[in-house]
């Protein structure tokens, strides 16, 4: 029981230590590549190749998956006889490979130049990643009957819709790139689509946290 439980308690610090270092490592890496546009371009041109904090980019997709990892094993460990946990603990453990272990390793080629072997893994893995946490609020709606959760699903169906449109700007802008405010604002829709889904996951961790001593 106790190893039970610090299992548990490991795996929810990591995710809010995942949840700081997601927001605070992208203002400073920001901070430390004077050519890149927040605004307008991804989060993975942070590591683009070439890029002068690469490194520390592929260092922090290692670091991110092992947060997610951990917090991936905290979960199943807090619902073990829920029909739809595996689902939901593969869904986000697919995140992590995808955009922490894939985007880390095979850095995108630099803005408006042909794309590279990398590249392309880079793009496979990232739209792997965003695969798993699309579906995930899907499974958590399955896993936590909305009968007992109405508050809850009401959260969820907001986040998927949240999800929805930063999904449509964001690719109209990468794919068809129209000159107004939807591409101008890439960086920002992916910001937004990122930490809605993050707030999913912060939502998730407390109810862990209150759930932990109940028998699922």
């Amino acid at each position: 029981m106790k190893g039970r439980e610090t299992i548990i308690w490991v795996g929810l610090v990591s995710f809010w230590l995942f949840f700081i270092l997601e927001i605070t490592l992208d203002i400073w890496f920001g901070s430390k590549f004077p050519d890149y546009d927040w605004k307008s371009e991804s989060m993975s041109y942070l590591g683009e190749s070439g890029s002068p904090i690469e490194y520390w980019v592929s260092l922090w997709g290692i670091f991110f998956f092992v947060l997610v990892s951990l917090f991936v094993i905290a979960f199943y460990r807090v619902y073990p006889s829920n029909k739809w946990v595996k689902l939901a603990a593969f869904s986000l453990l697919l995140y992590g490979l995808g955009e922490g272990i894939g985007s880390g390793l095979f850095p995108i080629n630099p803005p408006n130049t042909s794309i590279t072997v990398d590249g392309r893994w880079h793009n496979i893995f990232s739209g792997i990643g965003d695969t798993g946490m699309v579906l995930l609020p899907f499974w958590l709606m399955l896993m936590f009957p909305r009968k007992e959760n109405r508050k809850l699903h009401a959260f969820l169906w907001t986040v998927v819709g949240i999800g929805l449109v930063m999904t449509s700007f964001f690719l109209v802008a990468k794919y068809y790139q129209p000159d107004n405010f939807i591409l101008h604002d890439k960086g920002v829709w992916q910001r937004i689509y990122t930490l809605n889904y993050y707030m999913m996951l912060l939502v998730l961790s407390f109810k862990m946290l209150r759930d932990k001593d109940k028998r699922s």
